[in-house]
């Protein structure tokens, strides 16, 4: 499936780049070029990318992107972008049917962005999941399972969670057991495998492909 994250960068910048004379952002006038408009997307991996590399895939010098940090207009351009990328992760993993393999993917490129992405996009799905979890608890004591639609969601977040719980512990695991516990209740061997995939120097190759995809995209 190649890179999940990236398909959304690749495709805000080329938006970006046919914006018409009167378009706006945050409903400001745009006053960013298209390589610090990139640099500002990156931020949704800081933490796994240092800022030297995203510089380098932006095609802008270090000491350029520090300064550019050191501006409000430019920050609250990646706080905005932020939470827009979080929204479409969310969306997209909400909508479709996934792999098995493919959810481990997801999840290994989830766990490598920001801490406020992540935080962004596990909040408001965790919270879903734990209102179907509770709801399918109590179709259980009833003898029924969830409606079609919300059994869909149930099985899409659970496998994601479950994934990313793999790659990388957390706190929220009580809660995503509990649901896991009552999926294979209502719908048995449906959770009882998972695909992982290595993690070991994926961010050097996250690098490497952001790299390759955009430096023909970098603007003037």
């Amino acid at each position: 499936m190649g890179y999940f994250t990236s398909a959304w960068v690749e495709a805000a910048l080329e938006r970006y780049r046919r914006r018409g004379p009167q378009d706006t952002i945050m409903g400001k006038p745009v006053a960013f070029s298209d390589r610090h408009y990139l640099a500002a997307l990156l931020h949704i991996y800081t933490g796994t990318l240092s800022l030297e590399r995203i510089a380098a895939v932006a095609g802008i010098s270090p000491e350029d992107l520090r300064l550019q940090r050191s501006q409000v207009d430019f920050m609250s351009l990646v706080d905005y972008l932020r939470t827009r990328f979080s929204e479409w992760f969310r969306e997209h993993l909400l909508m479709r049917d996934f792999a098995l393999a493919e959810y481990g993917r997801l999840a290994l490129e989830y766990i490598h962005l920001e801490e406020q992405v992540q935080s962004q996009i596990k909040i408001p799905l965790l919270n879903q999941l734990k209102n179907l979890c509770y709801e399918l608890e109590d179709k259980l004591a009833g003898g029924k399972v969830l409606a079609p639609y919300d059994e869909a969601l149930f099985r899409r977040l659970l496998l994601f969670f479950l994934s990313s719980e793999a790659l990388r512990p957390t706190l929220s695991a009580r809660l995503i057991n509990r649901a896991r516990e009552a999926g294979e209740r209502a719908y048995p061997g449906e959770f009882e495998r998972l695909e992982i995939p290595e993690k070991e120097g994926f961010p050097e190759e996250l690098f490497r492909h952001l790299k390759a995809s955009l430096s023909h995209e970098k603007g003037a």
